[in-house]
Formats: C-alpha cells, sequence, structure tokens
C-alpha cells in the first residue's frame, strides 16, 4: 500500500516519516545519531526477523529492557507486523513478572543479560518453565545465553514479505499497571487511541518539527516511548534519549542538543529548576515540561516559570494513552501551577456522585472520562466491567473537580495505590507480602508525601505476639526473598498497637498518619 500522512495505523507511522524525511535525524542517544531513514531500515530487519520466526499478526511481544536504542527498535517492529506491543518496566522482578507472563503469554520476549546484579533471562527461563510456556523467540541484549538470540543488525532479510499492521481499532498496545488488585492489569490501546493523544498533544503543547525531545523516562513504558520516537516521528521531529536520569548531565545535555521538550515525572523538572536557580544552564535551558503521574506541587510549576521553563500539571494515564487533559499555549502559570489542564478534544472528563450521575461544575466527584483516547479493554473482563460502562465511560477510581470551562484538577484517589515519581503500585500487593513475615500479626500500606518523587510507601506494623521490632532490616530482607520490587519497598515504618478500623472491620487508611 502507499503509506501516506493520514494512515490511521500506528505501524505505518515510523516508515511514512522514514520515506519523508529519510535523511533527517531521528535521535541522539550518547554518542550514536540515528536518522529516520536508518532506523526505519533497522525496524524492517528486526521486523522481518519475527517474521522468519514465526511471530503472526496479534502475537504479543515483550520487551522488558533498559534504554537502548534495541527496546525501541523492537517495539515498533511489533507494530509494524501486525503484532501486539507489550513493554514492561525493568524494575519487575519475578513477583511480578511471574503474573504478567502468565497473564499475557507473549510470543517474544526480549531482556536485558545483566541488570545491575540481576540476570534477567535467567529469571524469565524459570518463570517460563514453570508456567509451561514457550514463546517462539527469546531476544537478549547485552550477551549470549543458551536459547536466547541476538536482536539482528540492520541488514536484508531476502524473501520475507511483511504483514499489514493491525487495523486501527484494533488492539496494539499492551500496558501493564498496578491498581488497587495484587496483580498488574493489562490495558490494550488501540492505534486510534494512541493517534488520537498525539494530535491533541500536539495541539495542546503548540510543537511542531522543530521540537527536541528529552526522553530520560523508561523506553519499556508509555512514557518513555512516547517521548523516545513515538511522538518525534508523529511530528517529525528528533529526540535526545539519556540512558538513566542524571540531572547534571540532563543540563548538559539540553544545553548541547537544544532540547526544548520534556515530559515526566515532578522529580525530573524539581532536579532541573534546582539546578537553574543555581546559574545551570545559562546558554539554553528546557522550554516546556509536562508533568504527569505523580503528586505536583505548585510551588514546582511556580519555580520553573522563574527560571524560564513553561511547566503545567498535566491529567492522564496508561488507560488514556498518555494524558487526557493539559493547559493550552497561553495558560497563565496561576492555572498551570493548580490545575491538572484542560480537557483535550474529543476528551471528555465529568465529576460523578454516588449514583454516578454527573455534578454541577466546581463540584468534586468521582472523576470519570469518555473519547477517542480510551483503552479498547483489560486483559481482565472482570476488570473491564468494573471500570468501562456501557455508555463508554472510563472510571479510573480518582477524585476530583472539572470546572465550567474544563480545567480538571485531581485532589484525591478511590484506588488504594502508591503513585511513586510516575510508578504506580498497589498497596495491597504490598500488604500481602509483608503479612506473610511470621512477626507480622496485621499490616496497612499506603502512600506517604515524598518532596522528590509526590509518594513514597509506608507501612503500618501490629507485630505478632512475642515478636520485637529491631528495625526495618528483616522485613526488606523478606521482601526481597520473594522477589519483589524494589521501589515497591517501605521507606516509612511504624509498629502500632492496632490499626484503625471501622465495626465492620474495614481498615481506615485515612487515620494511619494519626498513628505516627
Amino acid at each position: 500500500m502507499t503509506t501516506t500522512d493520514h494512515d490511521p495505523r500506528i505501524g505505518y507511522l515510523l516508515s511514512g516519516q522514514a520515506a519523508r524525511t529519510p535523511d533527517r535525524e531521528l535521535f541522539v542517544f550518547g554518542d550514536r545519531r540515528v536518522t529516520y531513514g536508518e532506523f526505519d531500515a533497522w525496524v524492517r530487519t528486526v521486523a522481518a526477523d519475527l517474521v522468519r520466526r514465526g511471530v503472526q499478526r496479534g502475537d504479543r511481544v515483550m520487551v522488558q529492557l533498559p534504554n537502548c536504542l534495541e527496546a525501541l527498535a523492537l517495539q515498533v517492529a511489533a507494530f509494524r507486523i501486525g503484532a501486539v506491543d507489550m513493554p514492561v518496566i525493568p524494575i519487575y522482578r519475578e513477583h511480578e513478572m511471574a503474573q504478567i507472563l502468565d497473564d499475557a503469554r507473549p510470543a517474544v520476549v526480549a531482556v536485558a543479560a545483566e541488570l545491575g546484579p540481576r540476570r534477567p533471562a535467567e529469571e524469565t527461563d524459570a518463570i517460563l518453565a514453570d508456567l509451561g510456556h514457550e514463546p517462539a523467540v527469546r531476544y537478549l541484549v547485552g550477551g549470549t545465553r543458551e536459547g536466547w538470540s541476538a536482536l539482528p543488525a540492520t541488514g536484508e532479510v531476502p524473501g520475507t514479505e511483511l504483514p499489514e499492521p493491525l487495523d486501527a481499532e484494533e488492539p496494539t498496545l499492551l500496558l501493564y499497571t498496578s491498581g488497587t488488585t495484587s496483580a498488574p492489569k493489562g490495558a490494550l490501546l488501540s492505534s486510534a487511541a494512541l493517534l488520537a493523544h498525539l494530535r491533541n498533544f500536539q495541539v495542546a503543547l503548540d510543537v511542531d518539527e522543530s521540537c527536541v525531545v528529552l526522553c530520560a523516562t523508561p523506553l519499556s513504558h508509555l512514557g518513555g516511548f512516547v517521548a523516545g520516537v513515538v511522538f518525534p516521528a508523529f511530528l517529525g521531529a528528533r529526540s535526545v534519549i539519556m540512558p538513566a536520569w542524571k540531572p547534571d548531565e540532563a543540563v548538559e545535555v539540553i544545553e548541547r542538543e537544544g532540547a526544548t521538550l520534556a515530559m515526566g515525572a515532578t522529580l525530573f523538572l524539581a532536579d532541573l529548576v534546582q539546578r537553574y536557580e543555581a546559574g545551570a544552564g545559562v546558554g539554553h535551558r528546557l522550554d516546556l515540561y509536562a508533568c504527569a503521574g505523580a503528586a505536583i506541587p505548585p510551588v514546582v510549576v511556580q519555580r520553573a516559570e522563574a527560571v524560564g521553563v513553561r511547566a503545567m500539571r498535566c491529567y492522564g494515564m496508561t488507560e488514556t494513552a498518555g494524558v487526557c487533559a493539559a493547559a493550552p499555549e497561553d495558560a497563565p502559570v496561576e492555572r498551570r501551577s493548580l490545575w491538572d489542564g484542560k480537557v483535550l478534544p474529543g476528551m471528555a472528563i465529568e465529576a460523578v456522585g454516588p449514583d454516578r450521575t454527573a455534578l454541577p461544575a466546581g463540584e468534586e466527584g468521582e472523576l470519570r472520562i469518555r473519547g477517542p483516547q480510551l483503552l479498547t479493554r483489560y486483559t481482565d473482563p472482570q476488570r473491564t466491567a468494573e471500570q468501562l460502562d456501557d455508555e463508554g465511560w472510563f472510571y479510573p477510581g480518582d477524585v476530583g473537580v472539572v470546572d465550567a470551562e474544563g480545567w480538571v484538577r485531581m485532589s484525591g484517589r478511590l484506588k488504594d495505590i502508591v503513585n511513586r515519581g510516575g510508578e504506580k503500585f498497589s498497596t495491597l500487593d504490598i500488604e500481602s507480602a509483608l503479612a506473610a513475615h511470621p512477626d507480622v500479626a496485621a499490616v496497612a500500606v499506603t502512600a506517604v508525601p515524598d518532596e522528590r518523587l509526590g509518594e513514597a510507601v509506608g507501612a503500618w506494623l501490629v507485630l505478632a505476639p512475642g515478636a520485637e521490632w529491631a528495625g526495618p532490616e528483616r522485613m526488606i530482607e523478606h521482601l526481597e526473598s520473594v522477589r519483589m520490587a524494589r521501589a515497591k519497598f517501605p521507606t516509612h515504618w511504624t509498629v502500632v498497637p492496632a490499626l484503625p478500623a471501622t465495626a465492620s472491620g474495614k481498615i481506615q487508611k485515612h487515620r494511619l498518619r494519626e498513628l505516627g
């Protein structure tokens, strides 16, 4: 087929732009500079290798890699052949990965040879053996292991015809996000949802092909994947990808590469502002930062304004393919610092009462969302039925206000989760793990304020008879033994004689902080 600017399938986004501007730089990663044409050639090679190995349309391609170009090539290749891209953040260990692999049953798994002291391929092999699941291919980046293959470099794969990408309304992206349940939820999104978000985001940010996007968030995550390749390719722009967030290095990269836009967690913005206030970045500073994913203190946005960075609070989530409310270009700093954005075109956000009837503008209630950016469904039909109604409304479990002009402000959550620097974790999952320790009679876990990350994990423990508290070391050793992601480990520990509860026995988490 002939690729056009208006093809509604995400699988043709990169190749279409590469056909128009093959020699334009797409991204820089360390000392590597890659053009649209070069990256498209690599993607086609990887896509052909997937097809040759038996990967078919609709198969799931799991990518759990640190920030590296292989993470982008494999994800874009999955889109290109009509497979379902399934990025998974690298911090997840055996505890979470056993749940995800059991739910998804991917045809492809791709991991790094090493992540610090970890050996992800060994971990994955053990989980797959326990599940009795055999993928069509296992890719290993940065090493070798029996049964695993290297991702191919650019080159022709003779006789391999690439299938068409999935249709615009078919789910093409599978993302796992934690919620009120122990197991991560699998959210399926379509090309139509992704492209609706890209169009809205471009209008909201008022950016074009001259934009230079700084990307330091994980590429195996919706935010990093969008910032690293999808949004730049949509604009015909370029990105600057960092292997990991290092604020001093980020200041230098922004200045050297002329980066104009960054998006992600508040802690990145706070780090940049701190350095700009100290006089760094005199040659060039970031123009625009879109904050999402964690609590955003108004003072951070106001401090950013003072050093020349137009920062904005945004509202969105995995299930809306990104942000669904953002501040227009002409919004004053008062609006950008105190509100979480204005509802984007085509989207609807309402606050409703307990009977799910819409409330008057300005009244606080449970938020619901409808529009073209929404997920298609969850992998769990029960979860779909609970959070998506017959009229197309999605209920994320957030509480907030929508004013008469369409500005949104989130004030709390019905869901019991911790949002640590943009990564959401189920408190039930952490509670279940801690409750299994013999020294613990009862436990409650909740979010606690954290100046840098927005929220951190706090644990309140009732000790078993005869147990003594000498500090959290034994609990941390226990969480290590079950291979839980370290980002979920509590950083605030409180031992209490009893947990506050209602007459029916429900823990009153809002009273936990009264206990210390």
